[in-house]
């Protein structure tokens, strides 16, 4: 492996670098340790890329459970929107809705869209 990393001018920053096994539901993962220059990367179960939850059983209930996290947030803020809505005036309500909408999108999506 330092060998390719070399070839192709590449680096590992060591903090971020995971590695994890796919495998079946039913099977047991095989214990494997990945060394580069003295320096072990570490094997994970679970892992998030671009925005996705990433299990080693390429599962969905963790993508979805953090997607429901965030819905119920959604929710919630446009909950607080309706209880004060009747207090301040139409354009403050506008300005609170945008601030809550680009905020969760950014939170929902991992970037703005």
């Amino acid at each position: 492996m330092n060998v390719w990393i070399i070839i192709n001018v590449l680096s590992l920053i060591f903090d971020k670098t995971y590695f994890f096994q796919f495998r079946a539901k039913t099977s047991y993962s095989i214990d494997i340790n990945i060394c580069c220059n003295n320096k072990y990367i570490v094997n994970t179960s679970i892992t998030q890329f671009s925005g996705i939850v990433i299990d080693t059983t390429l599962s969905w209930t963790k993508n979805v459970q953090e997607m429901m996290d965030k819905l119920s947030t959604l929710s919630k803020a446009y909950c607080a929107i309706r209880a004060v809505k009747s207090f301040i005036t139409q354009e403050a309500l506008r300005m609170v809705h945008f601030s809550y909408y680009y905020v969760l999108q950014y939170n929902f999506w991992g970037e703005l869209i």
